[in-house]
C-alpha cells in the first residue's frame, strides 16, 4: 500500500485510536486497552510467548504485563500509516517501560508494526508485532537507540 492512498479521513481514525490505545497503556485501563482488539486479534509480543491468539489470550497477557510495573510509560513515535479500503498497516519505534515495585526504573526501544481492520466504521487491530533487538550469538537484548531524532506520534 502507497501511503499516497491513505484517506485522511481513515489517517486521523487511526492516530485516533493508536492514541486511546497509548493513554489506556500509560493508565494501566485494562478494558480500555482491549478495547481497541479485534476479537480475533493475533499478537506477536516481546515477551512471554511466542503468539497470543484471539483477545482473551491477549488480555491474560496483558493482565501480566500491567502487574510487573506501578507506572507503565509507552511512547510511539515516527508513527507512518498506509490505509486502503478496510485495512491499514501502521508501523513505529516504541519506547516502552515503566517503574518497578521497587523503584526501579526499566525502558527500552522497540519496533512495533500494527495492522488494523475497520468493521462499522470501527478501526480495531487485528495484528500487533513488538520486536526487540537482539545479539544472536549471546542471546542477549541490545540496548539500542534511534540513530536520529525521532517524531512523536500525534
Amino acid at each position: 500500500m502507497a501511503k499516497a492512498a491513505t484517506n485522511a479521513n481513515d489517517e486521523a481514525q487511526i492516530r485516533a485510536r493508536l492514541n486511546e490505545w497509548v493513554r489506556a497503556s500509560q493508565a494501566k485501563d485494562l478494558d480500555a486497552i482491549m478495547a481497541s482488539y479485534a476479537p480475533d486479534v493475533l499478537a506477536f509480543d516481546a515477551i512471554g510467548k511466542l503468539e497470543f491468539r484471539g483477545v482473551e489470550a491477549y488480555r491474560k497477557h496483558w493482565e501480566e504485563c500491567l502487574s510487573y510495573c506501578e507506572e507503565m510509560r509507552f511512547e510511539m513515535h515516527d508513527l507512518e500509516i498506509a490505509a486502503e479500503g478496510g485495512l491499514a498497516f501502521c508501523h513505529y519505534l516504541a519506547r516502552c517501560g515503566g517503574t518497578s515495585k521497587d523503584g526501579q526504573e526499566h525502558y527500552g526501544w522497540m519496533r512495533g508494526t500494527v495492522c488494523l481492520r475497520k468493521t462499522n466504521s470501527t478501526w480495531l487491530i487485528v495484528h500487533e508485532h513488538y520486536s526487540s533487538p537482539f545479539d544472536p550469538m549471546s542471546g542477549k537484548m541490545l540496548n539500542l537507540e534511534p540513530e536520529h531524532e525521532t517524531r512523536a506520534a500525534a
